[in-house]
Parts: C-alpha cells; structure tokens; sequence
C-alpha cells in the first residue's frame, strides 16, 4: 500500500515539524481506527514533535475536544453531507470534524482559519472534490447554519445523544434511570475539561512544605471542593515538568479516587492486600497510611502493569514495605489473612468518561456485563483472605447498578458472615450522602463516577 493511499501524502517525510492541525489530524485517524488511546498517542506524538507550549496546548484542545464532541459534530455534518457522508474516508470525516469543532466550540480561532485549513487538509489528504465538499460543509456552518435536533419531549434520547454527544445506548441507559434532565446534566459534566488534581504525600513532607513547594514552581493549587486532601492545579500544570512531582511529593489522583483509600482506613502497622493494584495511586495512599511499620502487598495481573507499579513504588514515590506480586485476583497466591483487603476492581470505566475523551466511543454495552461477571468473582477470592474483624472494601468507576449495588447486595447473600458498614464517617464532607456507600458523580461532586462500599467480616 502506497502512502498516498493511506491519506499520508508524499511529502510527509519532510522534516519541518508539522503544523497543529496536521499533527491533531494524524492522532485523531490513529485513534478512530482503534489503535492507539488518544491520551498515550498525544504524549507520544507531542514529545516528538517538540512543538512550541501554545501549539501543543491547541493540538491537545483539537484532539481531545474533537473526540469528545463527535456526536454532536457528526450530527451537523452528517446531516450537511447527507448520502455523502457514510462514504466519506476517515482521513476526511476526521479533517471535518476538526473543522468544525473549531467552529462550534472554539471562540477564539477565526472561522475563516478554521474553515481554510480544515479544506486544505481534506485537498492534502484526499482530493479536490473532497476539498470542495469539506469547503462547502464548513462555510455553512461558519454562517452559523445547524442541524436541526431531535424533539427533547417526543425523543429525549435521540436529543441528548446528538446535543451531548454520546452514544445512544449510554443515553438511553441513564436517561431510563436518573430522567431526561439528571442524565442531561451527566452528560454535560462529561463533557467538560477535567480538572488537574493532585494529592499530597504527607508522609513524604508536611501539607505547608508541600505547598511552599509548589507556589515556588509557579503554581497555586486550591482546595478541591468536596474537603478531600486533594489540590486543583491551575495555570497549563504539566507533572513532568514539575520537581514536585518527579520527586514523589504529589501524585495525579482524582479527588473522588482519593477518598476510598479512606473508607478502607488503614492503619500504621498493619498488613494490607491491594487485590487489583495499577496503576498505583490508592496503593501509595495505603503505603503511607501504614508506614515502615505495616506490609503492603500490591497485586497485579498484567506483567507489564505489575513492573510499572514496582518501579514507581521504589523509585519516584519511595514507598516502604511494598510487596508488588504479578498474579491473578481471582487465585491470588495467598494464605495468610490480611487485615485489610482493597478490591478496586476492573468495570466498564462509564464513570470515568470526561477524563478519556475516546472512551464513550470505545465502550460497547456488553462490557457491563462482562464486568458484572467477573466482580463477583474477585470478591469471593478477596473475602477468603480477610481475618476476622478485617474489613473489605469494594470500589469502581462506574455507577452502573450491575457493577455497583447488585455486586455487594450478591456478595453479602453469598458471604453472611460480612456485615456493610456505613461509609460516611470516612468520607470528606462533600461525599456524605446518608447512604451506606460512596456514589460520586461528575454533575454533582465535579469529579470522576466512583463507587465504593465497606464490608467488615463478624
């Protein structure tokens, strides 16, 4: 297969860096295709193209915005195209929907860039006529021409799925459960920037030291909102270019992941199980709770996980008494039974959908179930290993009802010698709810989906 027929064109092998638009192209096609997650693919391709900080910053806003808002872009150019949509290349539906994200989305690029670098890729990438159709899509948009919605009242799932963007079974699913104007609200969380939150290692440095730190790099982290020990970082933060970070006093972590650790409540001294470890973060937290004093072991399946975790442990956190095991949850090679046990299992994720701008297009329905099936299973492995007295904590990043309540209500009938205990007093003041479990959620406590209940065996 030639170049030119892949959409590279010929002069590709230049060397001259290649201009934002071109290189936020390049990542989107890769990551339509499937063959890269666009976060991994944009670190990639940005530390090799040694772009200037503000043309980085607008091939991340490109990408990232166009991933998020697809639906809603296709919805206008589908309906623009009309039967010439479906069989429009990749490489054009993808120089399109740039095109037109700068346009409804992006205030400060002029329309007629927008509109004349969009046509300029859909001419270097595909062909004249493509040029032409991408030219007369895009100058009706930036007339400020749209697509009629669907009906909010006679098709509120049609209508959210278009103005939302996101698929129609996810709308259709929460719409069914949480009503047209909660699941509207999620949705519209989702689609919103995440903020950049850090948590500080206070085993490492005090809160002050830390901050001090941090102010001296040029930044100002406030409070996150719902009163975890959690920081937003304003003002373009970029962990590897902060000290700070390189040297383990800050980890990424978002502040309702943060607030698990807490429900499992570790102590100084005791023997912990993290049954599902990587990435890491809650395996830290456990790390400093228990000090040199306490025993950690870190489970992971995947070898190529459990070796990241292990050298993130000893190296950029300089964690104690970790013990990082590649093994499976469901026969961890155990026998001694821990005072704690974390199971953050695998789940569909469905939670976490505004911090992965690809992954609402990734996600296929059938994966709930799947998820439903295995978790359940990595419960009953974990409950063999806690002592008597010992407390058990299952969470995910999912609000899924066959992920969430229907795997510890399972469980409890399966496992009556585990009582549910009540989460709130663990939780920061911002997650009470009165309810027995932890349920976050991006539309009400701004942070990621995340669920996690406490069990305590009698």
């Amino acid at each position: 297969m030639t170049a030119q027929k892949r959409g590279y064109p010929k002069s590709r092998a230049r060397r001259k860096p290649l201009p934002a638009r071109e290189l936020a192209l390049q990542i989107l096609v890769t990551t339509e295709s499937r063959s890269a997650y666009s976060d991994r693919l944009l670190e990639t391709r940005l530390r090799e193209a040694a772009l200037p900080p503000e043309e980085a910053h607008l091939v991340t806003a490109l990408v990232q915005g166009s991933l998020r808002q697809r639906g809603t872009l296709d919805h206008h150019l589908a309906t623009f195209a009309r039967e010439n949509w479906n069989g429009l290349p990749a490489w054009i539906k993808a120089a399109l929907r740039l095109g037109a994200y700068q346009l409804l989305f992006m205030d400060r690029i002029p329309a007629s860039a927008a509109v004349d670098e969009s046509v300029e890729l859909a001419k270097k990438y595909g062909h004249p006529g493509t040029a032409g159709l991408a030219n007369a899509i895009l100058r009706r948009l930036a007339r400020g021409e749209r697509a009629p919605l669907p009906d909010p009242d006679a098709s509120p799932v049609e209508y959210l799925s278009a103005s939302r963007s996101h698929p129609r079974w996810i709308v259709e699913r929460w719409v069914a459960r949480y009503g047209r104007d909660e699941a509207g609200r999620m949705l519209e969380a989702n689609n919103e920037e995440p903020s950049v939150t850090v948590r500080p290692s206070l085993a490492r440095a005090s809160e002050d030291e830390i901050l001090d730190r941090l102010r001296s790099e040029g930044f100002e982290p406030e409070p996150a909102p719902n009163g975890g020990l959690v920081w937003i970082m304003r003002g373009g933060f970029v962990p590897s270019r902060s000290p700070a970070f390189r040297e383990g006093l800050i980890s990424l972590q978002d502040e309702a992941e943060a607030a698990v650790v807490p429900i499992l409540a570790p102590k100084p001294g005791e023997t912990i199980l993290d049954l599902c470890a990587a990435p890491g973060g809650k395996s830290a937290q456990i790390a400093e709770a228990v000090g040199s004093a306490g025993r950690l072991f870190a489970l992971e399946r995947h070898p190529s996980r459990a070796r990241a975790l292990r050298e993130n442990m000893s190296g950029r956190l300089r964690a104690g008494r970790v013990h990082v095991i590649c093994g499976d949850g469901l026969s961890p090679p155990f026998r001694a039974a821990f005072d704690r046990v974390l199971v953050d299992a695998p789940c569909s994720g469905l939670g976490v959908l505004r911090r992965r701008a690809d992954a609402r297009w990734r996600k296929e329905e059938s994966g709930i179930a799947a998820m439903a099936a295995l978790q359940p299973r990595l419960l009953d492995a974990a409950a063999a290993l806690v002592r008597r007295g010992g407390v058990l904590v299952y969470s995910v990043c999912s609000l899924e009802p066959e992920e969430t309540h229907d795997v510890v209500e399972l469980f409890l009938r399966a496992h009556p010698d585990f009582v549910q205990e009540n989460v709130d007093p663990y939780l920061p003041s911002g997650f009470r709810s009165g309810a027995p479990h932890l349920s976050a959620t991006p539309q009400r406590h701004g942070t990621d989906g995340v669920f996690a209940a406490r069990v305590r065996r009698r």
